[in-house]
């Protein structure tokens, strides 16, 4: 929170550099030794307000909530089902100790299970498991492919029904 106020501190600096510069260009048509002194305020305070917004876009980056939705985009866009704490890290490219509250949040969305193995932990995302349509017969339980155009049984002549697995 506190780098946060001296962002918003810096910002509002930077505006207050780059006003005074604006005002002092308008001055240096009336005298040209302001003209410099403008161009100085107006590069320290396009600098100062460069860095305040860089600051706060990677501040907002880091926010545990948008961590967590980059994480299960991350683990559905890798096609897995689970992911470490270390892959997080080294792929989104934050804090361990954001990565840590971002699985946090997860965890509270009940999104994400951890799970230890062998000697470290893999958090697992049941949610994300891919479940395959099959044609299943109610009677006999026989199962075809949905790409094969079969709609009755034909071990016993039932109607077929759509079902996960």
């Amino acid at each position: 929170m506190q780098n946060k106020t001296i962002i918003w501190i810096v910002l509002v600096v930077s505006v207050l550099f780059l006003a005074v510069g604006l005002l002092f260009l308008c001055a240096s048509s009336a005298d040209a030794g302001r003209l410099w002194l403008s161009i100085a305020l107006i590069v320290i305070g396009g600098g100062l307000a460069a860095w305040g917004g860089i600051s706060l876009r990677r501040l907002r980056e880091l926010d545990p909530e948008r961590v967590a939705d980059r994480i299960i985009e991350l683990v559905r866009h890798r096609g897995d089902t689970e992911t470490t704490l270390a892959d997080v890290v080294g792929s989104l490219e934050v804090p361990h100790e954001t990565a840590e509250a971002a699985m946090g949040v997860l965890a509270g969305r009940q999104l994400v299970e951890r799970e230890r193995r062998e000697d470290r932990d893999v958090f697992v995302f049941p949610q994300l498991r891919i479940s395959k349509m099959v044609r299943q017969c109610p009677y006999c339980h026989s199962e075809f492919s949905v790409k094969t155009p079969v709609h009755k049984c034909p071990n016993c002549g039932a109607s077929l029904e759509l079902a996960k697995e």
